[in-house]
């Protein structure tokens, strides 16, 4: 009961923290990221939901020559957002469910470790923003990762589309 307590006190200031402090403003991102973000949300079904925190990771994997991070991450991302549904779906005691669940745990770490490796290359709030919303370990995070993910994965659909 006191870690959950803990918990929740901690999610409740990090939100009182957001509404107070001043907002996150995105990187600046070049005419090419806005029109590629638009193109991705639109063969999404417009279902983006970070696109501004993906653009962010497409400039900084563009000035800082992490192109093959971001397709990293990218094909990792859509292994979880996949995976994800896949054990939604079978539930724990569905047959295969452990394995998929331990690779997508390493994923999970991998993806983690790759962004780590973006947030070395920029300033300190670009930093602190992914690190906040992504990073900590907590529901809200968790929640926001997936999301993250989920967006990563339309990125590397939008690469294999390119490709045919």
């Amino acid at each position: 009961m006191a870690l959950l307590s803990t918990v929740l006190f901690s999610v409740a200031i990090r939100l009182l923290i957001f509404y107070i402090s001043p907002r996150f403003t995105p990187m600046n991102l070049s005419q090419h990221t806005k029109t590629l973000l638009s193109t991705i949300n639109d063969a999404s079904g417009k279902t983006l939901k970070r696109s501004m925190d993906l653009g962010a990771l497409i400039e900084i994997a563009k000035q800082h020559s992490l192109q093959d991070q971001l397709d990293d991450l990218a094909f990792s991302s859509k292994f979880i957002d996949k995976s994800f549904d896949l054990m939604q779906r079978i539930g724990k005691d569905g047959n295969g469910y452990e394995k998929l669940s331990q690779e997508f745990s390493g994923q999970i770490q991998k993806a983690q470790g790759l962004i780590k490796q973006f947030l070395d290359r920029t300033d300190a709030m670009t930093k602190a923003h992914f690190t906040g919303n992504y990073l900590e370990m907590n529901t809200l995070t968790m929640q926001n990762l997936m999301q993250l993910f989920h967006d990563l994965g339309w990125y590397k659909n939008y690469q294999i589309d390119q490709r045919n």
